[in-house]
């Protein structure tokens, strides 16, 4: 039927004549009411049964999963949908290419949709792309869709390039996603590329995809010459390897905006192109806080390879005050005590109590580790307070506090470092310290220690002190003098 058609018998039509399935008839009927009240009127499962043995009426269904029974229920289901201004999202799972009288009958309503915001075929045949050529009205019409996702679909060359193709038809794209499609290289640059029309996007996944050198060279294209800028960013399991890592790694130094980035099952990356994605975490734009390497093989070599890459990973992190959470399981089996001492350290350096003071207090979950003394130090960076973190990590890990670095303060470090004890003695010590008696006992023996190094060491330090000082001015009086000198002379000389 055309759209005047249902539109003439939808004022009599009868739910119970359209569909047998009492859940199909429910949908169909809060559809048809279109409140926004019905907290199952947001978003709708249309599931195709693809086992024969099983009748409609014998099924057992989710309140938002609708079951199709024919071409004419789904142009009726679509006919409703499209009326409805409460919906959000639309999944369509397990269509087949056989069922393409079903599906046409029901796009043509959708297309009329002004509400939905996200639209997800899982396991679905879309027709050799023809499914995205039939929502292109709806793609254009509505103002609010935002997010596409397929999973589970088989994107071949033709699909590909007509999605790529809707692509620009969408009015403005947020999120795209794409899982298990094995999309060849060329199909991901032509859909990479008509990215480039939506500056607003925040997600893109291309999970089970083969995304190599001219995929990445695309993909950081549109990073470095258009206004898009991703938040989270899925590359998992795409056969990449070090050219796409050398590709991609530039533009991802430049972006301020992402903030999680996913490489997991990449086996074909090595040592070399792991070292390349590290330094992202130095990049002074940086805000990226999560990173997943995980079921990588890292460095398959040698186990001094593959400390080798954690260790990169450490070094590069620093300096990284935004770093929150990395996930590297499934490395495991070739990565030894090294490796993981190289991230202990990084998370407490306890070479001198300035450089606990400056260690990492950010990282707070490293997915995988085996190593027994990085967790406390993991969970106790989980505290908002970073100030508190490092005192408590100093406390733990030194017994006496060089005061020498503080005397060119002079005593305006004496009152700021009583503050500090007696704050520190304030804050909710983890249960892996000490017991409170002892732990006060302990900050105060650690207080009067400091007091005695400063008030013992402070008279011949602030002597020498005020003498280098007062060497330094009559250095710096003697540059002037000359200066002037100079300036005599050449005045003289031109007269």
């Amino acid at each position: 039927m055309n759209t005047m058609q249902y539109e003439a018998q939808a004022s009599t039509i009868r739910i119970e004549d359209i569909a047998s399935n009492d859940n199909n008839r429910l949908i169909l009927h809060r559809l048809k009411r279109n409140s926004g009240d019905d907290e199952y009127n947001q978003i709708l499962y249309i599931q195709k049964l693809n086992d024969s043995r099983i009748t409609i009426q014998e099924v057992e269904c989710e309140e938002d999963d609708y079951t199709p029974e024919g071409a004419y229920d789904m142009g009726w289901l679509g006919y409703f949908i499209g009326k409805n201004n409460h919906l959000k999202e639309l999944d369509l799972s397990s269509f087949t290419r056989a069922d393409t009288e079903l599906i046409e009958p029901l796009l043509r309503g959708v297309n009329n949709n002004k509400s939905i915001d996200k639209l997800n075929f899982y396991g679905t045949d879309l027709l050799g792309g023809r499914v995205f050529t039939m929502l292109v009205p709806f793609f254009t019409n509505n103002d609010n869709f935002v997010t596409i996702s397929t999973e589970e679909c088989v994107l071949g060359e033709e699909e590909a390039r007509l999605l790529a193709l809707a692509i620009g038809s969408f009015n403005s794209l947020t999120d795209l996603t794409i899982i298990n499609a094995d999309i060849a290289d060329e199909g991901l640059v032509e859909i990479i590329t008509a990215l480039s029309m939506h500056p607003n996007m925040k997600g893109l996944c291309l999970n089970g995809n083969q995304l190599q050198k001219n995929g990445c060279k695309a993909l950081s294209n549109l990073l470095k010459y258009s206004c898009t800028e991703f938040e989270h960013l899925n590359l998992d399991n795409n056969e990449m390897d070090d050219e796409g890592i050398d590709a991609l790694v530039p533009a991802l130094k430049k972006s301020s905006n992402l903030r999680k980035l996913m490489m997991n099952d990449n086996p074909s990356i090595t040592t070399k192109g792991w070292r390349h994605l590290a330094s992202i975490l130095e990049a002074p734009n940086s805000k990226l806080n999560e990173l997943y390497i995980m079921g990588n093989n890292i460095g398959m070599a040698s186990n001094n390879i593959k400390d080798e890459v954690v260790a990169s990973f450490a070094s590069s992190l620093v300096n990284n005050r935004s770093f929150l959470s990395m996930g590297i399981y499934d490395n495991n089996e070739t990565i030894t005590e090294k490796g993981w001492r190289s991230l202990l350290n990084l998370l407490c350096d306890t070479s001198s109590v300035n450089s606990t003071f400056l260690s990492n207090h950010k990282l707070a979950y490293v997915t995988g580790s085996t190593d027994a003394s990085l967790k406390p130090l993991l969970i106790l960076n989980c505290r908002r307070d970073k100030k508190e973190v490092a005192m408590i990590k100093i406390l733990k890990h030194h017994n006496d506090f060089d005061m020498t670095p503080f005397f060119e303060w002079e005593f305006k470090v004496l009152p700021l470092m009583i503050g500090w004890f007696e704050r520190a003695s304030t804050i909710e010590m983890p249960r892996d310290y000490e017991a409170k008696a002892s732990l006060e006992a302990n900050i105060g023996r650690k207080k009067l220690s400091s007091i005695y190094q400063f008030v013992r060491g402070m008279p011949d330090m602030y002597v020498e002190t005020r003498l280098r000082q007062e060497l330094e001015e009559i250095k710096a009086a003697r540059l002037q003098m000359e200066e002037r000198e100079r300036g005599i002379l050449e005045r003289l000389g031109r007269k």
